[in-house]
């Protein structure tokens, strides 16, 4: 262009885009295709696009350049890998001789157009990967180094795998290892190592505020506060390390199973189905007011829902409407922050079939901090996992679920289940009960034979907490929890045990392999 404008322009970039190598003409020399080159040309980027000058106001070709110096470099570096094609992966599989990506780099700024002699250094702090699985399904997994890792002579490095629940310590050359194409980088971060120090991190929070179990909280706007059932903690109740609590939730569907149906009579499912949290209860385990809940909240979900599954879930249109629901309604941001509360303060929590609940919920609960009522009643020989609904009538003489299912009635049955058992063991007749549970239950087809007389009524008004258990309660040790068969690694954090990899079994998962390839089920 005749008036040779030049325009300078500060502006933040939050994430580098990395922009491959490419030659244009059989003539051009090979361009560097080090990881450390291609971040640098990435970061100080060069483009050509047609616009108007604003100057002389002609239309014509404009190049732009971006330039920062070594200074001006951030704390914390996020880099999309921007892996869209294979050329571009090739570039980072593994080759006998090296690895493409390192555990560091140097990266040099530039000031008006000339390289600066000095670099700093950044390290790898953390990476997000996508994993393509044989039937080209994919999922992302986070491979983190760990700071508070770092120098542990029992651990392989520093570095350590999360795959949904699965959590596992890798070493640093499988962590920065790109075998194949199974494993393609998303995202990487970078620490600035020059300015680590100088980064305070004081005033970020390391927990959550627990008051938030003593507010009442609901964006109903036609909540009926004569069917709340709920009593929130007081500030002295607020749970301790230790402290029981009965949880039990519900859900509705949000996707149906899509199955394929062969003519040799196999099926093969295309799109599983997904479900949702749309119902919590969490009831107080011990104290005066035992079996009282304290959390019951429906979940908001702006999403369509296909089936509410109000056989099973007791959920009814408009009970998930701000505008319709009579009942507590929480954004599920919300219900996360409860129940990490409870799981941060080492609550222990009761319930039947939790392993399946807490997966559907997506949260993480250490495993010596559950008591399922599924494996307390549960004899091993005979290969078969009793219902809540046949225990309460067989061990608690009632009938429960004979309407619908209700998160609250099915919690404080298995806290009282919880308390019968402890009861049994004392008197040394649990063995004696299980046998004759087992024996009940195959006369019966494991269900509880029809109610006789007045029909019971279920649940759905608070129960007395006089009422709440008629088994004595006892006290809680540690013998009776289940144990993990993993030991945690003890590093100084909120909670140790979050780093202990839990069984792949529960998750149809096995060998080393799998540990990559185990997708999210909801």
């Amino acid at each position: 262009m005749s008036c040779k404008a030049v325009r300078e322009k500060e502006n933040m970039t939050h994430v580098v885009d990395m922009v491959y190598p490419r030659r244009l003409t059989p003539s051009d020399p090979p361009p560097a295709t080090d990881f450390a080159s291609i971040l640098r040309v990435s970061l100080i980027r060069q483009m050509t696009y047609k616009a108007t000058c604003q100057t002389c106001k002609q239309f014509g070709a404009f190049s732009s350049r971006r330039s920062i110096p070594s200074s001006d470099l951030p704390p914390v570096l996020a880099v999309n890998a921007s892996v869209y094609n294979e050329d571009n992966m090739k570039l980072w599989l593994d080759n006998r001789q090296s690895r493409f990506l390192s555990p560091s780099v140097e990266v040099r700024g530039e000031v008006d157009g000339v390289d600066e002699a000095m670099g700093v250094m950044y390290e790898l702090r953390a990476m997000v990967v996508q994993i393509m699985t044989k039937e080209r399904h994919s999922h992302l997994v986070a491979i983190v180094k760990v700071p508070e890792a770092e120098g542990r002579p029992n651990i392989k490095s520093a570095w350590f795998l999360f795959n949904d629940f699965v959590v596992c310590n890798i070493s640093e050359e499988e962590a920065l290892s790109f075998p194949n194409t199974w494993k393609v980088p998303a995202i990487l971060y970078f620490e600035r190592v020059d300015v680590r120090e100088q980064l305070d991190y004081s005033g970020l929070p390391d927990q959550l505020d627990p008051s938030i179990l003593s507010l009442d909280t609901s964006i109903s706007v036609n909540r009926d506060k004569n069917i709340i059932q709920h009593e929130c903690l007081r500030f002295e109740e607020l749970p301790k390390p230790g402290t029981l609590v009965a949880i039990d939730a519900e859900f509705v569907s949000m996707q149906q199973e899509e199955t394929e149906y062969r003519s040799d009579g196999t099926n093969r499912v295309i799109r599983p189905a997904r479900l949702s949290l749309a119902r919590v209860s969490v009831l107080r385990g011990d104290g005066p007011k035992e079996g009282v809940p304290f959390i019951d909240d429906h979940i908001h979900t702006s999403e369509v829902i296909v089936d509410y599954l109000t056989e099973f879930s007791g959920i009814k249109f408009g009970d998930l409407d701000p505008h319709l629901s009579r009942y507590t309604l929480t954004p599920l941001k919300l219900v996360y922050k409860k129940l990490r509360v409870l799981v941060d303060r080492g609550c222990i929590f009761i319930g039947h079939g939790l392993s399946k609940d807490f997966r559907i919920i997506n949260i993480f609960v250490p495993p010596e901090q559950v008591i399922d009522t599924v494996d307390l009643y549960f004899l091993h020989t005979r290969q078969r996992r009793l219902s809540l609904r046949f225990l309460s009538w067989f061990v608690l003489h009632e009938h429960i679920q004979t309407d619908t299912h209700d998160s609250i009635e099915d919690a404080r049955s298995a806290l009282r289940l919880y308390k019968a058992y402890h009861d049994f063991e004392e008197r040394g007749v649990f063995d004696e009960k299980l046998e004759e549970l087992y024996r009940e239950g195959k006369q019966y087809n494991w269900k509880p034979p029809p109610q006789t007389g007045a029909r019971l009524s279920t649940t759905r008004s608070p129960v007395p907490a006089a009422q709440a258990s008629p088994v004595a309660q006892f006290p809680m040790t540690s013998q009776n929890f289940a144990r993990s068969p993993f030991n945690a690694v003890n590093f100084p954090i909120s909670n140790p045990a979050f780093f202990a990899p839990p069984d792949m079994g529960q998750f149809g998962v096995g060998g080393q392999s799998q540990i990559w390839n185990s997708q999210r089920h909801r």
